[in-house]
């Protein structure tokens, strides 16, 4: 669902949301659909606070020198 726990949280806020949001405005009346477009205010609040853990330190084992990097020739 997302590359962490706290994306997926929020990813499933947002679904929740998107449904009860049009749920009530057509069958289940104005409290779901209040309820909906909070899920959404929450789930867009709650993807914004946790977008810079995207662009934080990333682990030095994963990084791939240009030095060890050889070039293939073709066979």
């Amino acid at each position: 669902m997302g590359a962490n726990s706290q994306q997926g949280w929020a990813l499933f806020i947002f679904i929740i949301g998107f449904t009860f949001l049009p749920a009530g405005l057509a069958y289940l009346g104005p409290i779901f659909a209040i309820l909906g477009l909070v899920c959404l205010v929450v789930s867009a609040v709650w993807f914004i606070r946790i977008r810079p853990l995207e662009f934080g330190e990333q682990d030095k084992s994963a990084r791939i020198e240009p030095s060890a990097i050889k070039s293939k020739r073709a066979v």
